[in-house]
């Protein structure tokens, strides 16, 4: 079976917050890492379902 779900399924790095932050910049980015993050999911979820139904047909 491929690794291909397995591969959208990556890590969404933190974003990087020291003392000097903008503090509503970084609320921005941790938005924009957590919608990349929730796109991972959904497009893993996805393609496991694609890889079931392949399988179900002796695909």
């Amino acid at each position: 079976m491929s690794r291909a779900c397995e591969d959208l399924a990556r890590n969404v790095d933190d974003p990087v917050v020291t003392e000097q932050s903008d503090p509503w910049q970084k609320t921005g980015e941790y938005a924009a890492a957590l919608g990349e993050a929730n796109d991972n999911i959904d497009a893993t979820r996805e393609c496991q379902k694609r890889q079931r139904e392949r399988l179900a047909k002796g695909k």
